[in-house]
């Protein structure tokens, strides 16, 4: 019996390929935005929802402060995560892409740990170390998106791209916060954990679909070289890793930048340690009134940030209006802290907090923009 299509020579499937990051805007600034956007996870529960939950539940402002130090600890070690990755990377992935979709692997797995354990309010402790684990995983995260942001978006773009980061960023935490305080509201950790672990998993999955650069590996087992770019940058030895990092932070303006980036995390640290008792304590809120109210803050600071800070360079230039922020932001802290005796209901607060909030926002990406061109 003849067979008619035994004799057909087989055909490599061939698919079309996605742009990589490096050659293709849109898929540059998707990647980037999305992952700054699932960044709002752990900043979320360790700022916002997992905070003012506990406040509810009877926690001292000490214990507040003390979960949320813990749990915010690793954005400090930022300088020694950069390093490990300019000298080791899987090249044959990019520079940063390797570290990139490790950091979103481990956030999912930290987040369905957390489902499993399912911590109560009593269990501060265990909350502090999971978030603990969970922001350093999303802090290596953040430096490959910083360092692959630097290597592959072209001059022109940077300050457009700072201000969408960040204010992809303040929509993350929006989102997340009204989310998780939802969920928390019935004091369930687990179902909180398990949707957000399903919202990184979902958006890492799209975002490991982008080469950092075209002829690379998709996924380590797949085939693909590592590019031209990513060899003569890479460090092969800690010597000019070293080195080099000295010679950056002995500048003055480097130690400019690092004393005004200093005061502007310290004033935000101080806010968010005491709010959420503040805010359920002292003014009765709920914890979901808290984490909605967070999460309008994020959703207009996103608003602002995505828009002002370049018009305000364009306008004012970089230096004056990170000193305008500077400026404007000490002068509330300090009506803040000689009117508070004074407040009555919770405007006061509602107003102040806010505008400290969003300013700062629109500081940091300033901040960022400033740090490119050192």
């Amino acid at each position: 019996m003849q067979q008619p299509f035994a004799t057909l020579p087989a055909q490599p499937v061939a698919f079309a390929r996605l742009p990589a990051l490096s050659e293709s805007r849109l898929a540059r600034f998707s990647a980037i935005l999305i992952l700054y956007f699932l960044q709002g996870v752990p900043l979320a529960l360790s700022l916002v929802a997992l905070p003012g939950w506990l406040a509810e539940q009877g926690a001292t402002p000490l214990q507040v402060g003390a979960f949320v130090g813990t749990a915010m600890l690793p954005w400090s070690t930022k300088l020694f995560n950069g390093m490990i990755m300019d000298r080791y990377a899987f090249k044959p992935m990019g520079r940063r892409r390797g570290w990139i979709l490790l950091a979103q692997f481990l956030m999912v797995v930290m987040l369905v740990i957390m489902a499993i354990l399912a911590p109560t309010a009593n269990d501060i402790a265990m909350l502090a170390a999971l978030c603990f684990i969970l922001n350093l995983c999303v802090t290596f995260s953040d430096c490959a998106v910083d360092g692959m942001a630097v290597d592959i978006v072209p001059e022109g773009e940077r300050t457009a791209v700072n201000s969408m980061m960040f204010a992809s960023q303040a929509l993350g935490v929006a989102v997340c916060s009204y989310l998780a305080g939802q969920l928390l509201q019935s004091g369930d950790v687990t179902v909180t954990a398990l949707v957000l672990a399903t919202m990184v998993a979902g958006a890492s999955l799209f975002v490991s679909l982008f080469r950092e650069r075209p002829g690379e590996r998709l996924l380590p087992w797949t085939h693909g070289r590592a590019s031209r770019e990513c060899e003569e940058r890479q460090q092969g030895a800690w010597g000019p890793i070293l080195k080099g990092m000295f010679r950056s932070l002995l500048v003055p303006r480097t130690i400019l930048f690092l004393l005004g980036t200093g005061c502007a995390c310290a004033m935000l640290a101080f806010v968010d340690a005491v709010n959420p008792t503040l805010a359920v304590q002292q003014l009765g809120w709920t914890t979901e009134r808290y984490a909605s109210y967070n999460a309008l803050i994020n959703l207009v600071a996103a608003g602002f940030g995505l828009f002002v800070p370049v018009l305000l360079v364009r306008r004012f230039g970089l230096r004056w209006s990170m000193i305008g922020f500077f400026v404007a932001i000490a002068a509330l802290a300090a009506c803040a802290g000689t009117t508070v005796s004074t407040w009555q209901g919770d405007t006061a607060f509602m107003g102040l907090t806010a505008a400290l909030y969003i300013m700062s926002i629109m500081l940091s990406i300033l901040l960022i923009v400033w740090a490119m061109q050192i």
